[in-house]
């Protein structure tokens, strides 16, 4: 078993010393506020409404002031990243004062509640720190028919050496997310220019796609995933960028549904990957059912991905990381899967448990943290 990295965690110290602004809050505009308890108090201005409401986790309902100035101050937050919207009228919209994130399938508002400065330091971009770039990048799918985007984090000093090729990570969102979600709410480009810079992870290029792929006409958002992601994603990165362009030095890694969709990339196509990781997601073995996920029956697991997990040294042998992660507030699912695998033999799954968080981009974070410095090294 590799050794777990972790974080430091301080998670009784106040973050927030005086109420302020949240980052994510257009120029000029000072609601939502996060206050020195890690409540946040909201600010909107509906005069002619007769209600108004604020969701997030759960409805808050405004009150309201002078000259239609509605307020409302939540319970105190966890730390981390935090949708919200509004509504008036039955109408669900985002908060005109600040910047929108894709997640829970739709564009929402969002807010940050800090953790202590040293805990969020892996995630903070920092001014000795280089930096590396993100771009938007189309290509066209024949798999699905379509104009698609792709998003491409190249790492510091990339178009300053043209003889130096790079390991490549596949990084997947997760369900009602898309592209956007690892560099927007997950910060991958800051996580990894920090761990380079501070020699822990190996520079690499993060190429993130949408995981919603289907066949033409089909009804099925994801049957075309793993055809495109083989046959044209991989393909293109590698005649487009420049690639280390062999198993070795490829891995692949996804939240929720999108740690699914890694273990069906690396686990099905063994010929493309030789790490994954699965943050907050199992492991499916049979008809997909969260509850009953099937890895813990040893009969079905031995038969899955052709028999990958029947062969034990040939699976030592051939994938050196297969990472696993959950938040602490998500139970022991993964755990228990984690434990199951090592119990077959398996000598290279690595655990990890984010302190304190559950389903939510803190742990993400942390689990993108952890699972980066452990990929491609000798």
């Amino acid at each position: 078993m590799k050794r777990l990295l972790t974080i430091p965690l301080c998670l009784c110290a106040a973050a927030v010393m005086a109420q302020e602004p949240s980052e994510y809050n257009l120029d000029g505009k000072l609601y939502p506020q996060i206050n020195p308890d890690r409540s946040v108090t909201f600010q909107f201005s509906a005069p002619q409404a007769d209600k108004v409401t604020l969701n997030m986790g759960r409805d808050y309902e405004m009150a309201k002031g002078e000259r239609g100035m509605w307020t409302v101050t939540t319970d105190p937050q966890v730390v981390g990243f935090h949708y919200y919207t509004l509504k008036v009228g039955g109408l669900d919209f985002i908060d005109p004062a600040g910047y929108t994130f894709y997640g829970t399938s739709k564009y929402s508002s969002a807010i940050e509640v800090p953790e202590d400065e040293s805990d969020a330091a892996f995630y903070t971009p920092h001014r000795d720190v280089p930096q590396g770039d993100v771009r938007s990048v189309r290509f066209h799918s024949d798999v699905c028919g379509e104009w698609r985007r792709m998003y491409v984090y190249t790492p510091a000093g990339y178009y300053d050496d043209p003889d130096r090729r790079y390991p490549v990570l596949y990084l997947q969102h997760g369900g009602g997310e898309d592209e956007t979600g690892w560099i927007f709410q997950g910060r991958a480009d800051i996580i990894l220019d920090n761990l380079i810079a501070e020699g822990k992870a190996q520079p690499m290029i993060i190429v993130m796609n949408s995981g919603y792929a289907n066949v033409p006409g089909s009804t099925d958002s994801f049957d075309a995933f793993e055809q495109m992601m083989t046959q044209e994603v991989i393909p293109f990165v590698d005649s487009r960028y420049r690639t280390i362009a062999d198993r070795e030095h490829r891995a692949v890694a996804g939240l929720s549904w999108g740690a699914k969709q890694a273990y069906d990339l690396a686990l099905g196509y063994p010929e493309y990957f030789s790490a994954v990781g699965g943050f907050s997601g199992i492991i499916v073995v049979g008809q997909f059912d969260v509850r009953n996920p099937g890895i813990m029956d040893k009969t079905r697991r031995k038969a899955a991905y052709n028999g990958i997990f029947k062969d034990v040294k040939k699976f030592n042998r051939d994938y050196s990381l297969l990472f696993i992660s959950t938040g602490q507030a998500e139970g022991t699912l993964l755990k228990d899967m984690s434990k199951t695998l090592r119990k077959d033999g398996l000598k290279n799954v690595t655990y990890y448990e984010s302190p304190a968080t559950a389903h939510e981009w803190l742990t993400w974070r942390r689990s993108l943290y952890n699972y980066a410095q452990l990929l491609f090294r000798k």
